[in-house]
C-alpha cells in the first residue's frame, strides 16, 4: 500500500504544535545553530509567523504520514511563491528506503498538484530523518549556514600562517565613504545574482530581496550600528594593493557578541593566491577585537571553493537548504544511479 498523507485532525493540533515546538527547540540547540533561550525565542517566533491563525492558516498543510494503515509521523507543508516548503518532517524513527521512496512520491505528487516548480527542505545538521529523506533523491544544496565556535588560537599553533596569503600578509582597513558607495552597489547586485544562481529566486524577486536585506543591515550606510566594513590589502609583494572586501555584522548569541560575515569578496585579479584564507583569518582577529568568540556565515551551495575554504578553517555546517525541481517527472531518477 502506498504512503498516504491525511490531514491532521483539528482536535490534535494543540498537541502537534507543542511537540513541534519542542522538536524545533531541540534541533536548534543540538545542531549548535542557536543556544539556550535563543533557540526557544526563535522557535516560538517561527511558529507564530507561519501559523498566525493556527490550523486555519491558509497555504499551510499539516498531514499525518500513514504507512500500511499505521501513522508513523507528521509532515508540515507550505506552498507559496511557486515553491512547496517542507517545513518539518517528524517521524518516530528513520524510515527504511521503501517508506522514504513512498513519501517522496507522495510529496512530489502534492507539489505537482499545487502547480509548484520546486520543493524546498531546510535541515539542521542533527535531523537524521530529514537527511535520509533528501539523500539520493535529486535534491541540490542551495545554501548552507556555517559556524566557527569557539574561535581557534591559530597564532599558538601556526604563527606564520596568520592572515597570510601566498603573496603576503592581508591587512584590513576601515572602508572609506567613497569606497562604500561602489561596494554597496556591487554587493547588492552580486547577492541578487547569487540568489538567482541558487535557484531560490527569480531575477526580479532576487533584486527586491537583495535591496531589502541591504536596507535592513545598512540603514545608515557606513555609519550603521553594529556593522564593520573593511577593505583588505596585501602587504609585502602585493605592495598594499586592495585584494578584497570584508563585511561583518555583529549579532548577539546566547547573550554574547557574535560576528556574522555578511560579505567577503576577493578581487577577480587576486584570486587563487591565498587571499581568501587571509581575509578569513583576519576576520577572526576582528571578531575577537569586537568581543566575539564565534563567527557565523552563509554560503551558497554552488560555491564549492568557498565551502572548502571554510570547512578547512574549521567551520561546520549547522543548517542546509535543499531544492528539488519537480517540473520533470523523472527529477529524482539520475541521483539514485
Amino acid at each position: 500500500m502506498p504512503i498516504q498523507l491525511t490531514p491532521l485532525d483539528e482536535r490534535h493540533f494543540d498537541a502537534w504544535r507543542e511537540a513541534t515546538r519542542a522538536r524545533f527547540i531541540a534541533l536548534r540547540q543540538e545542531s549548535g545553530m542557536l543556544r539556550g533561550e535563543d533557540a526557544v525565542i526563535d522557535a516560538d517566533a517561527f511558529l507564530d509567523q507561519l501559523l498566525p491563525v493556527g490550523v486555519a492558516t491558509e497555504a499551510s498543510s499539516i498531514l499525518c504520514i500513514v504507512d500500511d494503515g499505521r501513522e508513523i509521523g507528521t509532515l508540515w507543508l507550505i506552498a507559496t511563491g511557486g515553491i512547496l516548503h517542507l517545513v518539518d518532517l517528524a517521524v518516530d524513527a528513520v524510515p527504511d528506503r521503501v517508506v522514504l521512496d513512498g513519501l517522496f512520491e507522495a510529496i512530489t505528487t502534492t507539489a505537482r498538484r499545487n502547480h509548484v516548480e520546486r520543493v524546498s527542505v531546510s535541515l539542521y545538521s542533527t535531523d537524521a530523518g530529514g537527511r535520509a529523506f533528501v539523500d539520493g533523491r535529486g535534491f541540490r544544496c542551495a545554501s548552507i549556514r556555517m559556524l566557527l565556535e569557539p574561535l581557534p588560537d591559530r597564532e599558538a599553533t601556526s604563527p606564520d600562517a596568520v592572515s597570510r596569503g601566498s603573496d603576503g600578509l592581508v591587512k584590513l582597513l576601515l572602508m572609506t565613504e567613497p569606497r562604500f558607495e561602489t561596494f554597496a552597489a556591487e554587493s547588492e547586485a552580486a547577492f541578487a545574482a547569487d540568489l538567482v544562481a541558487s535557484g531560490r529566486y527569480s531575477e526580479p524577486d532576487a533584486q527586491v530581496e537583495s535591496k531589502r536585506q541591504m536596507a535592513l543591515e545598512l540603514p545608515d550606510g557606513l555609519d550603521s550600528a553594529g556593522q564593520e566594513l573593511f577593505t583588505a590589502h596585501a602587504e609585502g609583494a602585493g605592495g598594499g594593493a586592495e585584494v578584497g572586501v570584508l563585511w561583518i555584522g555583529m549579532r548577539v548569541r546566547d547573550g554574547h557578541p557574535h560576528a556574522f560575515i555578511l560579505d567577503i569578496e576577493v578581487a577577480e585579479d587576486h584570486r587563487r593566491r591565498g587571499f581568501g584564507r587571509g581575509i578569513m583569518l583576519a576576520a577572526e582577529r576582528e571578531a575577537r577585537r569586537l568581543g566575539a568568540d564565534s563567527i557565523g556565515l552563509h554560503v551558497f551551495g554552488f560555491n564549492d571553493g568557498a565551502i572548502r575554504l571554510y570547512e578547512g578553517l574549521g567551520y561546520r555546517r549547522v543548517e542546509e537548504r535543499f531544492l528539488l525541481d519537480v517540473a520533470d517527472d523523472d527529477a529524482g531518477s539520475d541521483a539514485r544511479e
